[in-house]
């Protein structure tokens, strides 16, 4: 009879990674990304309420002592597009240096929360390698997913094409706004979808906005050479805020991150 190994729980796998490590002293200048579904992913696409995105990177919390920040961050509907991050859409705050206990409360990691933990486990062992190898490819910022607004088909007829991003790319292509917007149009659960940032404009009737994450790096790994500046700002009709943390902790002892990680 042959004994089959079962394989090392996430506790084992956190204990193998970081239980023997001493805390960093020094800032490494990169960060790592990666995401987690809150609901269902129909053919790549999921709404954006839905979407936490998971970052991980090291904070300095005082001279010489470093935390190995982990946080996620949901995002929301705004006039003109979307905003992931912020007080208002952090979920989570979380130091991957201190051990999961069962229960935690505060930094601290909880036990239950499996699939969080393998995943920042994941995104730490790609921001080791990173530190380690600098002829590996690094991002010089942030990527985030595309996003995609949905329209009902009785108004779908009557949306336009406009913004600088449209009009470059027409540029770029030599192709008409008006074609290049029917081209790329798309359709899902009965509504009409098109790139949000060329009809942002039409925010009003949106239905919903839909996350791509089909052509959406997993995990990624991007330069983070000075805090807050490379944790903030805007792309396209996206503005995003992977810094700004909710003022009380009551919302973080209540709020538990249980939902199924996107892993590879």
């Amino acid at each position: 009879m042959i004994a089959t190994l079962e394989p090392p729980s996430p506790l084992d796998q956190w204990r193998q990674r970081l239980g023997g490590q001493r805390r960093r002293t020094q800032l490494r200048p990169l960060a790592a990304m990666g995401y987690m579904a809150n609901g269902h992913v129909n053919d790549g696409f999921i709404e954006v309420e839905n979407l936490t995105l998971v970052l991980l990177y090291d904070e300095q919390i005082r001279p010489g002592h470093c935390a190995l920040r982990l946080a996620g961050y949901s995002g929301s509907r705004i006039p003109w597009g979307v905003r992931f991050g912020g007080q208002e859409n952090c979920d989570f705050c979380k130091d991957l240096a201190l051990q999961p206990v069962p229960d935690a409360r505060g930094y601290r990691l909880d036990l239950a929360s499996t699939d969080l933990l393998s995943l920042g486990l994941g995104l730490e062992r790609e921001l080791d390698r990173h530190a380690r190898y600098r002829q590996r490819q690094v991002c010089e910022q942030v990527c985030l997913p595309k996003l995609w607004a949905g329209f009902r088909p009785s108004d779908a007829a009557n949306i336009t094409g406009d913004g600088p991003e449209l009009a470059a790319y027409a540029a770029d292509t030599g192709k008409s706004p008006q074609y290049l917007l029917e081209e790329y149009q798309r359709d899902h659960c009965g509504l009409v979808l098109h790139p949000l940032a060329w009809v942002s404009h039409h925010w009003q009737q949106a239905v919903t906005v839909f996350a791509d994450l089909e052509r959406f790096p997993k995990r990624q790994v991007f330069q983070l050479q000075q805090l807050p500046d490379d944790l903030v700002g805007c792309q396209y009709a996206v503005e995003f805020d992977f810094h700004s943390r909710f003022r009380t902790s009551l919302r973080q002892q209540l709020r538990s991150p249980n939902a199924a990680a996107i892993l590879t």
